[in-house]
């Protein structure tokens, strides 16, 4: 099942209404970012009955103690009623991960950036993050494979670690994917780099993490496998005519990015509340959790792998899908890739991870922001 958005009108749900999106049309491309007044913030603000502010200031943050620091300006765009946020606290957690990370690079002449943002939510609170992204490329050069996961906030002090070992041991069993198998049996192969990962997180907590359970490290994922041409195939033709594959369990998600427009080939949940995690690794049957979907390749500018708290936005949000196409219509290193994340919008307190490979070969490139 795809989900497409195209341009044109959109309701944007209230805070008391937000729920799944609708297909719906976002968004701009180019290198310059909407300014916090424009007609899609316009749209936000009469659709959500709130107002937006401006962004090109650095803004005053004040702790309870009366001490202020001063964040770098940025273009990243507000919607709602957003009042200035307290000093974040820091985690004492040993198992705490950092607030920010940012990557930006080549890997086998495609380029790739990432980056993962602690949630408002954490900050507030002085918890950790619980975002982790990886990415590796296969042995035998067939094709890429991002990665990412989401602990599950009910376990504050150990789904981090979870995170972080069900996405590295999925990067590793990912590695020995071969492009002749993907060809013949894609799902089956992603299904079982699912069970290694799987197996191999409880191994690990049975011989290391006594006496915590498989949902102490409990996680959301998203793996998406991206083919890369043979050697000496022509790029152009061969883009056109391959697929992705992807493969998740709970509610991370894969987005496309087309002109402007993004496909996601898993869909929004369509009901129940948000940030209600039925399905996640380590478990019994991964099998029985998995979902599966192809990834339409063809005139595809990038491929965007994401946690739920990204996911959401980019589904309930018209100025977020068009500030983040416009941040991503080009390559883009770390710094750029951390701004593009600064947004500030109602509601939105989940920590935010993109993970990005873009379609155009390398001499096509034709600038790379830092």
């Amino acid at each position: 099942m795809s989900l497409k958005w195209w341009r044109g009108p959109r309701e944007e749900p209230s805070a008391a209404t937000a729920g799944p999106a609708s297909p719906a049309g976002p968004s701009g491309s180019g290198a310059t970012a909407p300014e916090p007044a424009d007609t899609q913030d316009t749209q936000d603000t009469q659709q959500d009955g709130t107002g937006t502010h401006d962004t090109h200031s650095a803004e005053v943050v004040t702790a309870e103690q009366g001490v202020g620091f001063a964040e770098l300006p940025t273009e990243a765009p507000r919607t709602g009623p957003l009042s200035p946020l307290p000093a974040p606290l820091l985690n004492g957690l040993p198992t705490g991960l950092p607030g920010m990370r940012a990557d930006g690079g080549l890997l086998r002449g495609r380029w790739i950036a990432a980056a993962s943002l602690t949630g408002t939510s954490h900050l507030l609170h002085g918890t950790s993050g619980q975002d982790v992204y990886r990415y590796t490329a296969t042995h035998d050069g067939s094709g890429l494979v991002l990665v990412v996961c989401d602990g599950l906030g009910s376990r504050p002090a150990t789904a981090q670690t979870g995170a972080g070992l069900l996405a590295s041991y999925l990067c590793e069993a990912a590695a020995h994917i071969t492009g002749q198998r993907m060809a013949e049996v894609p799902q089956d192969v992603l299904r079982e780099v699912l069970a290694t990962g799987n197996a191999a997180v409880r191994r690990h907590r049975a011989a290391v993490l006594e006496p915590l359970t498989d949902s102490d490290l409990a996680a959301t994922v998203a793996v998406c496998w991206l083919p890369l041409p043979a050697e000496g195939e022509d790029e152009g033709v061969a883009r056109h005519a391959l697929t992705g594959h992807a493969v998740r369990v709970g509610d991370c998600n894969v987005f496309t990015l087309a002109r402007g427009r993004y496909e996601a080939p898993f869909p929004a949940a369509s009901e129940g509340p948000a940030n209600v995690v039925t399905a996640y690794l380590p478990c019994e049957d991964p099998a029985r959790v998995a979902e599966y979907a192809p990834v339409a390749l063809a005139g595809v500018d990038a491929v965007v792998v994401t946690t739920d708290g990204l996911a959401i936005d980019l589904f309930d949000s018209p100025s977020v899908r068009t500030w983040l196409a416009s941040r991503w219509s080009v390559p883009c290193g770390p710094a750029r890739m951390l701004d593009s994340l600064r947004y500030r919008r109602q509601g939105s307190h989940d920590d935010r991870t993109a993970l990005i490979t873009w379609s155009a070969p390398l001499d096509h490139i034709p600038r790379l922001e830092p």
